[in-house]
């Protein structure tokens, strides 16, 4: 485990211990454009992780879902204080803190803490992903008739993509609707083989691609294309099943 990935962890662990402070409590919930929830948990989260970065790294960079900042940028980490901010308002013990770096438009690192013992992974590019110390595989489902899938809010998909994700969950074995954080963690540790994200943005999937691909699983764009980080939403799978969960939400 290189001294980045200690940091970013420890970094990951104040920040959630941080929005813990808040949790199940009666605090103020804001709303965004886009009609997402924040609270003052996320926004100071967010700065106690970029403070624990830069006292290791000064030069460090950001991209924060709260705080901002350019991918445009060579190198920089990108966070998200409160993945499942929703739910985090609610009183669910659902949420993690996502914290991921990018180097030249790769994703090198990438870790997803949570403080409930649902499993806290990290992965380095070329080094497998690990979820609490043991490595970690997708599963070896290989017919949708036997996959167990997740899917996010339908409203974020396309009108055609809507009608088709009810084709998709007819196809599978079982279906759930996690939160879809949780949901691509799931795929990277081999308890699910399918996870549909409609809305996710870099802070929410950056970590995740990186942490589903090293585990041997594939993680693309609604399309079935490379993965970008102007994307929104993301397929993320076994590698098995993609191809055909692809085919389904887009034919």
């Amino acid at each position: 485990m290189s001294k980045k990935l200690n940091v970013v962890l420890e970094a990951a662990k104040l920040g959630a211990d941080h929005a813990l402070k808040y949790f199940d409590k009666d605090i103020k919930v804001e709303y965004k454009k886009d009609n997402t929830p924040v609270t003052i948990a996320d926004k100071e989260a967010e700065q106690i992780i970029r403070k624990q970065i830069l006292e290791s790294f000064p030069n460090s960079k950001f991209v924060g879902e709260e705080g901002g900042g350019s991918i445009k940028q060579e190198d920089y980490f990108v966070i998200d204080p409160i993945d499942g901010t929703r739910h985090f308002t609610r009183g669910i013990p659902s949420w993690r803190v996502l914290i991921a770096y990018c180097e030249n438009e790769d994703i090198k690192l990438g870790v997803s803490y949570s403080p409930f013992n649902l499993g806290t992974a990290w992965s380095e590019k070329g080094k497998g992903t690990y979820v609490d110390g043991k490595k970690s595989h997708v599963s070896s489902i290989n017919t949708l008739a036997n996959a167990l899938m997740c899917h996010g809010n339908p409203k974020y998909l396309n009108p055609n993509q809507q009608q088709k994700l009810l084709n998709l969950i007819l196809s599978c074995g079982s279906s759930r609707s996690f939160d879809t954080g949780y949901a691509q963690f799931l795929v990277a540790n081999g308890k699910i083989d399918i996870s549909v994200d409609g809305y996710g943005e870099i802070w929410d999937i950056a970590p995740y691609k990186l942490m589903v691909e090293e585990a041997g699983g594939k993680l693309t764009n609604l399309e079935g294309k490379e993965w970008t980080f102007e994307d929104k939403g993301c397929i993320a799978t076994n590698g098995l099943l993609h191809d055909d969960v692809v085919k389904i939400l887009n034919k």
